[in-house]
């Protein structure tokens, strides 16, 4: 009587698991109130594999934004849906994919492989002068996961590659910028690296909190650098013996 029972329990709980994956997406959504800062375009398919044509988060724009849930994680008690977005063959725009995943432990992403152009990132940063970004960013995550105060889990790498500035009528080039990133007891932490040829990053940065930041160590000039930089460098202060400038700030 017991096996019957554990049967039909499986059973209706594999059906109610079916009738929600089929319910057309556009008809949940259209009960969603979302923030004023998003906006979702045309939807199609359902909640198990669907599409949405266009996503806007503040002034970043994603289309074609796919997603598919993988039913196997299911079976270990874990919500799992894969994530597309945008055209590879558009370098100029969005571009990604990530698996999102929720489970006991509360919401993590993996396997994130992001590109995007560095003036779509500059743009959301409030500055008091206007800013041009150049270049691609590239994110590489094999696994992030929320914790207190800020990660549990934190493994990637970010890219900045043909880095470029152009700001207060000056162009500042800066080559390839790149960050390793990890979590160091519940704090987010990134060491940069810049190049030998043109500028030379040696800095840790600290995110301890939501509110509550650190940065510290050096910056130096390679033998490639511009005019444009080494003029502003000098905002740095006095370099030391081996030419490179203390940076250290927080919040």
């Amino acid at each position: 009587m017991k096996v019957w029972i554990s049967r039909l329990t499986w059973a209706i709980l594999f059906y109610l698991i079916f009738l929600l994956a089929t319910i057309p997406a556009h008809l949940v959504t259209a009960q969603v109130t979302l923030p004023k800062n998003i906006e979702l375009g045309n939807v199609s398919g359902t909640l198990w594999q669907g599409k949405v044509d266009m996503l806007r988060v503040d002034k970043i724009l994603l289309k074609d934004v796919r997603w598919d849930v993988v039913f196997s994680r299911l079976l270990t008690a874990k919500l799992a849906v894969d994530i597309e977005f945008g055209d590879r063959r558009k370098i100029l725009e969005p571009q990604g994919s990530l698996t999102a995943l929720y489970g006991a432990s509360g919401p993590a992403l993996q396997d994130v492989k992001v590109k995007m152009p560095a003036d779509l990132i500059a743009q959301q940063i409030p500055i008091p002068f206007p800013v041009e970004a150049a270049g691609l960013v590239e994110l590489n995550l094999n696994h992030v996961e929320q914790g207190k105060p800020v990660c549990s889990e934190l493994d990637g790498r970010i890219d900045w590659r043909m880095a470029s500035v152009n700001a207060m009528n000056s162009n500042f080039v800066y080559g390839d910028i790149a960050a390793d990133l990890s979590c160091d007891e519940g704090a987010a932490v990134a060491i940069a690296r810049g190049n030998k040829e043109i500028l030379i990053l040696d800095l840790k940065a600290r995110l301890n909190t939501m509110k509550n930041y650190a940065i510290g160590g050096h910056i130096a000039l390679g033998p490639k650098a511009d005019t444009a930089l080494r003029n502003a460098i000098g905002f740095l202060g006095n370099p030391d013996a081996d030419g490179r400038y203390m940076v250290k700030f927080s919040q």
